[in-house]
């Protein structure tokens, strides 16, 4: 019977791997492989990082999810051999396949700027999430002894959307941590390249994510491209004038890509991205399929990829194990069409802006706060069932 691998536990590879399980021939051998034995919605890492929620909120046992029929292995992906259907592992021994699905996820990118490895802290992981907050208070809590200002300074860099997440989550953080070390104004800083924030919004929705942060101390600087950053300073840009910005604190949220896999592998990509064919598989190996953070296909008529999220990875797993199931069946593949619910920002816990786009609804303030908090549930739901969706989420 036919082999399965399923590279990465995220969003879309547990999606998959559940599909798969439902729909494949029996006693089809399907196998889901991720480094971690937790999956974390990543999603929600910049409650994590700011430290409005826990890590146990965010995070579930893999296997406390799988169907019985889909196998569990803890490995680290090394490279892959397409040609060969072989998978190397830096701590498992090869695995050979019939079908793979990869969604490794992605990493952070900081394009080579100088000081960024050494002087910011990347948002990546649940790891690194939580070595963010824990920065945060040390350098507030030490503020007493240093009497240094930018110690009572955050710097985030990049405002796309997980950057206006944590700074909305910051809004509360920094009132908390104020009291409790009894410190003066805590400073946030944001530094954004474009001129205008949120592009995936209606722009009377983006202004006004603009002007809650303003309202609640957020200083936001548009326009101000990043030079390099320094040990306590991010210096940049504001048109011909170089400046900078003091702070102990420095949050690096400016951009992703896919997983290295994908480069050390040799395969052919943009920023780790694959290119697919419309049934989410490769040309030259159509047994393989990319998905989520690791893949693009441009939806016919438009220019550019999807925007990697993740809701677009579920529904992709969805649309990768329909497909295979279907060639293991005789059956014709499916075209992937993206039907997008909508977009839901927070900005803090009980606040946020959401955009329903097939039926052209707005909404902000505290019920888009509600819509943020009903979306997550129902992503959880999606990927580990209705019990876990319970057990973690609001509903």
């Amino acid at each position: 019977m036919a082999h399965i691998l399923v590279l990465g536990a995220g969003y879309g590879g547990l999606r998959a791997a559940r599909d798969l399980a439902k729909s494949t021939p029996a006693g089809t051998q399907i196998d889901l492989i991720d480094k971690n034995e937790k999956h974390v919605e990543k999603t929600a890492l910049h409650t994590i990082a700011a430290g409005t929620n826990r890590a146990d909120a965010v995070s579930f046992d893999v296997r406390s999810v799988l169907p019985s029929n889909v196998n569990f292995i803890k490995a680290t992906v090394s490279k892959l051999d397409l040609d060969n259907k072989t998978v190397e592992f830096s701590d498992h021994e090869d695995i050979t396949y019939d079908y793979i699905v990869v969604s490794l996820g992605f990493r952070s990118e900081d394009f080579g700027l100088e000081g960024a490895s050494e002087n910011a802290l990347i948002l990546q992981d649940l790891e690194t999430a939580q070595n963010i907050y824990k920065t945060i208070n040390q350098n507030i809590a030490n503020y007493k002894k240093s009497n240094d200002p930018a110690d009572l300074s955050i710097i985030v860099c990049g405002a796309g959307f997980t950057g206006v997440e944590i700074l909305g989550e910051l809004v509360d953080t920094v009132k908390i941590l104020k009291a409790k070390y009894e410190v003066p104004e805590i400073k946030v800083t944001c530094l954004e390249m474009a001129t205008r924030i949120l592009p995936m919004f209606d722009e009377n929705l983006a202004t006004y994510a603009v002007d809650y942060l303003d309202k609640n101390g957020i200083k936001l600087l548009t326009g101000a491209k990043i030079k390099k950053i320094e040990p306590k300073s991010v210096v940049y840009m504001d048109g011909d004038t170089e400046k900078s910005v003091e702070g102990s604190t420095i949050i690096w949220t400016v951009g992703v890509s896919g997983s290295d896999v994908i480069k050390d592998s040799g395969i052919d990509a943009r920023r780790n991205r694959v290119m697919t064919t419309e049934f989410l598989n490769l040309e030259a190996h159509p047994e393989a399929y990319f998905i989520g953070d690791d893949s693009a296909i441009i939806p016919k008529g438009e220019e550019r990829p999807y925007p990697t999220t993740g809701q677009l990875a579920t529904a992709e797993g969805s649309g990768a194990a329909f497909n295979i199931a279907a060639a293991l069946n005789g059956k014709d593949l499916k075209p992937f069409i993206y039907h997008s619910m909508g977009t839901v920002a927070s900005l803090g816990q009980n606040h946020g802006i959401a955009e329903i786009t097939d039926k052209n609804l707005k909404f902000k303030g505290p019920f888009a706060s509600l819509l943020k908090h009903l979306s997550a549930d129902r992503g959880i739901m999606e990927i580990a069932g209705i019990k876990t969706a319970i057990k973690k989420g609001t509903i």
